[in-house]
């Protein structure tokens, strides 16, 4: 194999592709415990505006007397809030990747709020704002972002009642350490090559 060619299969493993990852409710403890107003979670914040308006739930919807409830419910641990704005941050304050997450409407949603619109709107890394708009139903709805994004803000697709949130897909960049490494091997590579030359 020649030498660029070696360091461009060096490199390419290097800086990319970036990874997946799935943020869940699924190791968060204490559940049904609504007294924070910070979630932290596999590396994220989630932050509420008020006591008693956030917690994380691993039930079917219900009433006040165990029935059931139509809502959003995918057989996993998942946040639910009542108050907007719903707030995601990387802890430490990194950009981060943001693919798509999951919402839907849940515990106490009236059918009248069947159909609401969700905005998600974030500030994204390299300046500047976006947002995505989704109907919501009583079951999940994947939201698709697709930016870098440095924190994101959700508000409204309820009334009153409970959003449910899950599966925030985010893409790990490569990282910093990896690319010296691979222009290291590129450059011995052409450094290589002028030699045969020579």
């Amino acid at each position: 194999m020649r030498p660029f060619a070696l360091a461009a299969l060096l490199l390419a493993a290097a800086l990319g592709p970036a990874s997946a990852a799935v943020v869940t409710f699924d190791s968060y403890q204490p559940r049904y415990d609504y007294s924070a107003v910070t979630i932290e979670t596999e590396g994220f914040a989630f932050s509420a505006p008020c006591q008693q308006c956030m917690g994380v739930e691993d039930r079917v919807p219900e009433d006040l007397g165990g029935n059931p409830l139509p809502g959003a419910f995918n057989g996993t641990p998942y946040l639910l809030y009542s108050v907007d704005p719903l707030g995601i941050t990387a802890v430490g304050g990194t950009a981060f990747y943001l693919d798509r997450l999951d919402l839907g409407q849940s515990w106490y949603v009236p059918d009248s709020e069947v159909g609401s619109l969700v905005t998600v709107s974030y500030a994204l890394a390299a300046g500047g704002t976006g947002s995505r708009q989704a109907t919501l139903g009583r079951s999940f709805t994947t939201v698709v972002v697709g930016e870098e994004v440095l924190s994101v803000s959700i508000s409204g697709g309820r009334g009153f009642g409970y959003v449910a949130l899950d599966n925030l897909v985010v893409n790990d960049l490569p990282e910093p350490a990896s690319a010296p490494l691979a222009l290291g091997a590129l450059l011995c590579a052409g450094l290589a090559t002028r030699r045969r030359r020579s």
